[in-house]
């Protein structure tokens, strides 16, 4: 892949790191940026290698700024474009982390409900935009705000376009964490590190789970089937006999 991307993705020791590659630009996405966002996805839903996916951005500045607002008001894309890939992302089995090297505006905060982990620095703004311009935010996405962080949240980022800085968002629940920007790449690695070394088996089934309950969607049959596959599987075993020799389990998700 060309270092002039848009998008970036790199895999090594398990854990795939995809960056938004347009500082000049606050990485905002665009019809490009958008196909090989759900491209990338695509490539690493198949590739049984990895355990962990990692998302940041290029710069010191923005993470994201959503939509690239040239190809929306030229009628390119529409909201609904932005929507399927974070659509995507929130369905990816393995789980997910997204470390804001900067501020997120828009679809760019959306890309971080989408995580299962959410990393921020202290000095970052968030606001979602679209009222400001006449816009209706895509009705998935809506969906996500409010399942994610309850109506009343969902209405002042929504609704009333609120800034929130970092401090804010942690009490809001909106990041997992707060760090210094020196401690972002280093607090990312070490837990996308650490869940790579688990059993990739428990971690999917669990995130399924826990997905499908805070959607308010779950089938307690089918999902005591996906946990009871999971304490059967070689995986449990392997975990089992590096307890009882007292060294690291090697887990193969099988």
């Amino acid at each position: 892949m060309s270092q002039n991307a848009p998008i970036l993705v790199t895999v090594e020791n398990s854990i795939a790191t995809i960056t938004l590659n347009r500082p000049e630009r606050h990485n905002a996405l665009g019809l490009e940026g958008l196909s090989l966002f759900s491209s990338i996805l695509g490539d690493l839903e198949a590739n049984s290698e990895v355990r962990v996916i990692l998302i940041t951005g290029k710069g010191d500045k923005t993470f994201c700024s959503g939509a690239a607002l040239d190809d929306l008001g030229a009628g390119a894309m529409t909201g609904d474009t932005f929507a399927e890939v974070t659509d995507k992302l929130a369905g990816m089995a393995v789980p997910s982390i997204c470390a804001f090297n900067g501020s997120a505006y828009g679809g760019g905060v959306e890309i971080g409900l989408a995580c299962d982990f959410r990393i921020g620095i202290d000095g970052m703004r968030l606001f979602v935009p679209p009222a400001r311009i006449g816009l209706c935010y895509p009705v998935n996405g809506i969906e996500r705000f409010v399942s994610r962080l309850g109506v009343d949240t969902a209405k002042r980022l929504l609704l009333a376009s609120e800034e929130f800085e970092g401090k804010e968002l942690k009490a809001l629940g909106y990041l997992t964490h707060l760090v210094n920007r020196d401690q972002l790449l280093a607090t990312a690695n070490e837990l996308a590190q650490r869940m790579a070394n688990y059993a990739p088996i428990a971690l999917k089934t669990m995130k399924q789970i826990c997905d499908q309950v805070a959607a308010g969607a779950i089938d307690k049959n089918t999902a005591q089937a996906a946990a009871d596959a999971c304490n059967a599987s070689e995986d449990l075993k392997e975990g089992f006999l590096a307890v009882k020799e007292k060294r690291t389990p090697h887990f193969r998700g099988r």
